[in-house]
């Protein structure tokens, strides 16, 4: 915002904004035209400028409205998240039960492995005996070897029955082994198909999770952009306010060339000279107790203030940190602070980074230049207001980005700007 707001006062000294010419010389008619064309040009800088704030103001709307549909899209995908997780948990509680039913399974399968082996015994015991007793003759020597009728009922329902259990061990091996390759068969798919299902509900958690991240960045890259509009449409808005207080004061100075025009017209008229009604540069001169004002100088500019030189124009810091003007340091309690020239405040205010802080615009020779002020502890001076050469307009101080009392004076030759292009060494300009 800080940048932004030297931009503003960037435009509004760049417009040439000067002190009235001295009230020795006479006025033109070029004099007063001129004002009145920097009254048409601020206007028309003003109105353009409200098209930007109108512009800016439609690109915050846009940026809003983006916003609220990205917000909507990261309640849809939270929504979906959570669902998705809800399957994941829901999925990965049948695969822990799926496992306990194989462990179930397998204790299972061991009995029946148990029986088929047992099983097995008992068939290789009937085999063994068929094979000693030569086979199915054997039952045949059984019945011939009945005593009598009854003995040989007897001995066919014993061989029936031995014939029909040999039978349904064979029958219950053939399902025991049916069984146990079915239910392996059932419990390997099921858990196979579960955790199909969990890899792709994971996978689309994944998927989700991304669009989500990209979601978030879109909407802090909206968020910052808006920041960055307002910032923009302040901005803007302060140097409409600023162009706003330059057209008031050249009217001002308008209305002050066309009365000095008036009175020497009258003075033309009554055969004598005009003079001016303000006299020479006198300055104030009177400080509080503990400070006193530097001497008003001959030439176009004079000291701002009293105390040493403590940081020069230029480059410091081995050329990495440009200083655009000369610190003096507060050497008094209480240390004045006068205007370099005779000029008119174009800006009076607290910054954040100049602290209090005065700009002053100055003309001289059809030349502009301009003067700053800053880390005052106080101001004196109001914009739009004229000052003299030598007039205390606040006091050295400590304010904004400073690190110790001192006077941070700046000497630009044409209007101030953000890159101090104008930005000159006072020290060629002012006896210090």
């Amino acid at each position: 915002m800080k940048k932004k707001n030297m931009m503003a006062l960037a435009v509004a000294a760049a417009l040439g904004l000067g002190v009235l010419p001295p009230a020795a010389d006479a006025v033109s008619t070029r004099d007063i035209e001129q004002k009145r064309g920097e009254i048409d040009a601020l206007r028309s800088k003003r109105s353009e400028v409200q098209e930007k704030i109108s512009e800016a103001q439609k690109n915050i709307e846009a940026l809003q409205s983006q916003q609220k549909q990205v917000a909507n899209d990261i309640e849809k995908l939270n929504i979906a998240i959570e669902e998705t997780s809800g399957k994941i948990r829901n999925v990965s509680a049948d695969i822990d039960q799926t496992e306990q039913a194989i462990d179930q399974l397998k204790q299972e399968i061991a009995e029946i492995q148990e029986r088929i082996e047992k099983r097995n015994e008992i068939l290789k015991e009937r085999l063994r005996s068929l094979q000693e007793s030569g086979g199915a003759i054997s039952y045949l020597q059984v019945l011939l070897g009945a005593q009598s009728f009854s003995d040989f009922i007897d001995r066919m329902s014993a061989v029936t029955t031995i014939m029909e259990a040999d039978q349904q061990i064979i029958r219950e091996q053939e399902a025991d082994k049916a069984l146990k390759e079915k239910k392996e068969a059932e419990l390997t798919e099921k858990r196979n198909k579960l955790q199909a299902d969990l890899q792709e509900l994971k996978q689309l958690q994944a998927e989700l999770a991304g669009q989500l991240e990209q979601k978030n960045r879109l909407m802090a890259d909206l968020k910052q952009k808006e920041e960055e509009e307002h910032d923009h449409k302040m901005a803007l808005e302060e140097e409409k306010e600023l162009i706003a207080k330059q057209e008031a004061a050249v009217k001002e100075q308008l209305a002050e060339l066309e009365r000095q025009k008036r009175a020497e017209e009258e003075a033309k008229q009554r055969g004598r000279t005009y003079a001016s009604p303000n006299g020479g540069g006198a300055s104030s001169g009177e400080t509080p107790s503990g400070g006193s004002t530097p001497p008003v100088s001959s030439g176009a500019f004079t000291r701002p203030a009293n105390g040493p030189i403590t940081s020069g124009f230029g480059y410091r810091f081995g050329g990495t940190d440009f200083h655009p003007g000369v610190d003096i340091g507060k050497r008094a309690p209480v240390v004045p602070v006068v205007a370099a020239a005779d000029g008119i405040v174009f800006r009076s205010y607290y910054s954040s980074s100049y602290g209090n802080v005065i700009f002053i615009s100055h003309v001289m020779n059809g030349q502009t230049y301009t003067t700053v002020y800053a880390h005052l502890e106080a101001r004196l001076v109001g914009e739009g207001q004229h000052v003299r050469k030598g007039q205390i307009i606040g006091y050295m101080g400590n304010t904004g980005n400073s690190t110790g009392p001192h006077l941070h004076f700046e000497l630009h030759r044409g209007g101030w700007n953000e890159a101090k292009t104008n930005a000159v060494n006072p020290l060629d300009y002012i006896p210090f």
